[in-house]
């Protein structure tokens, strides 16, 4: 890497307990802390790769690294997660869990993670449409006054409920009608509503997976499978694994598209790729691919 010190962006709303710029000062000598709104990361992140810095740290959630990933992508200046958010989904499938793993990897060792690209958006997670982006966002409005597993009952049930939310879809040419489709960057295990068992990130892999609405009764068995944690292995979700797939919605020239968490319009066709390899991101010394 170059001479010049790394950068710390803080975003210094990202979630329940910020992280003040004098404390990652300390944590982080000799690099440089500056508080950045989200609107500003993708601007602040390309001055940075402009200026040859070690690397550009994200002290933020999942939206924020998105942001600044999209810039770094491609370029051999490496990401550095500092989980700062509500559910810092990509610092710990890196394996950077906690605040003192950062400054362990601001130290460490580089790795190449795959991305994933919707028409040229990026997403280091993963995108979706349909229901699911709309269950994410109502349960984490309802967790500020339930426990999580209600809130997630409620937020479940106020989709599922809803008349008018399935949609016709081609896949790769074959048509379904569908609750949503989940498109995600690398294999992931069993869960789905959590997204908290990411196997890999590094194989050329998009996990897509399609939740019918077109079997017996799939409106209750959709509720059930997800409340209690068994959509993986229902019948109502087709699952598979591709390097690339293009998805067109029916009578529709954009759609709502969640890249992280985060909702855009996009039109369509949606044509969505696996980035092999192409993100450097900093990792604690001696962390193998399994442990992540």
């Amino acid at each position: 890497m170059g001479s010049v010190a790394g950068i710390i962006l803080v975003n210094p709303a990202a979630g329940p307990d910020d992280l003040s710029p004098d404390e990652l000062r300390d944590k982080f000598a000799g690099h440089e802390v500056v508080e950045c709104e989200p609107g500003e990361v993708a601007d602040r992140t390309s001055e940075a790769i402009k200026r040859g810095v070690d690397f550009v740290g994200i002290a933020g959630g999942d939206g924020t690294i998105r942001c600044a990933a999209a810039c770094l992508a491609g370029t051999d200046v490496p990401l550095l997660p500092i989980p700062a958010g509500t559910r810092n989904h990509f610092a710990k499938d890196v394996g950077v869990p906690e605040l003192d793993d950062a400054v362990e990897a601001s130290k460490g060792e580089v790795v190449r993670v795959d991305v994933g690209d919707v028409n040229g958006d990026r997403f280091v997670n993963n995108s979706s449409i349909g229901i699911y982006p709309r269950i994410v966002v109502r349960r984490e409005a309802h967790e500020k006054r339930l426990p999580k597993f209600v809130a997630n009952i409620v937020a479940v049930w106020e989709q599922v409920r809803r008349r008018g939310q399935r949609f016709g879809v081609e896949v790769d040419g074959r048509h379904h009608q569908a609750w949503m489709v989940f498109v995600g960057n690398g294999r992931y295990g069993e869960g789905l509503i959590d997204l908290a068992d990411r196997e890999s990130l590094d194989g050329n892999e998009l996990d897509v997976r399609i939740a019918l609405a077109d079997k017996p009764m799939a409106r209750l068995r959709l509720l059930l499978a997800l409340l209690f944690g068994r959509l993986s292995r229902s019948e109502l979700l087709i699952r598979t694994t591709t390097s690339a797939v293009t998805i067109d919605v029916d009578g529709r020239e954009e759609v709502e598209v969640a890249l992280d968490g985060e909702v855009e319009r996009v039109k369509t066709p949606l044509r969505y790729r696996s980035l092999e390899g192409e993100l450097s991101v900093l990792v604690p010394a001696g962390l193998k691919t399994d442990d992540r």
